[in-house]
């Protein structure tokens, strides 16, 4: 018989399986913070603008769903670079009030593109990540 199917998955499906199922899964590591049930809103700040290699102030303004400030949370920022090989820095925000955290020396220590990443604690335990990607200069303005 020509033409007819035995009921199997044709063959391009079988092969095309294993891409899909490994594109799913990279979409799904990529999401970063989007799964938790965290319910605030963090704008991370970094001072100089744009940032330079060495100490820097770090502001991460926590405030809840209605735009109110979130208080009593604990707040480590975490900087890693966007390529292999560097050691991550890490450093715990003070509270300073009004939903306010600050790093007063976050240590840049060398230029290129990096990953600020906000783990906060709220006062009832529930935790989540926020993230926001900067651009390290040296002293001369160039980044590296």
């Amino acid at each position: 018989m020509t033409g007819s199917r035995s009921g199997s998955p044709p063959l391009s499906f079988l092969l095309l399986l294993p891409v899909l199922l490994a594109l799913l899964s990279l979409m799904t590591a990529c999401r970063g913070d989007a799964g938790d049930d965290l319910p605030v809103e963090a704008r991370i700040s970094v001072a100089p603008t744009p940032p330079l290699v060495g100490p820097a102030l770090v502001v991460v303004e926590l405030t809840d769903l209605a735009g109110d400030p979130v208080e009593g949370a604990r707040v480590r920022v975490e900087g890693t670079m966007t390529h292999a090989g560097m050691v991550p820095v890490f450093a715990d925000a003070e509270p300073t009030g009004g939903g306010r955290y600050r790093v007063q020396e976050f240590d840049f220590t060398m230029g290129g593109d990096w990953i600020l990443r906000a783990h906060i604690t709220l006062p009832d335990g529930t935790g989540g990540i926020r993230e926001r990607e900067v651009r390290v200069v040296s002293g001369t303005g160039a980044p590296g």
